[in-house]
């Protein structure tokens, strides 16, 4: 049995005003209005670090890549 779902309005979308997603090749990052640090993912959704400030995030990724094996 299914229950079909009423639909009241929309979400709001402050998060997605307040926060940027950007690519760097396999990897994405999160760029927040609300903090200084810069969280790191590759594309697939795995955990990579914190950046402390956007000059670091080349560095967290190579950082990355060398004890990975440069598998993102």
């Amino acid at each position: 049995m299914t229950v079909p779902l009423e639909v009241l309005g929309v979400a709001p979308a402050r998060a997605l005003q307040e926060m940027v997603l950007d690519r760097y090749g396999d990897y994405v990052v999160v760029f927040d209005a609300d903090t200084d640090t810069l969280p790191v993912f590759t594309a697939q959704g795995q955990w990579v670090g914190l950046a402390d400030n956007p000059d670091t995030i080349t560095t967290l990724i190579d950082i990355h890549e060398r004890v990975n094996g440069g598998d993102a």
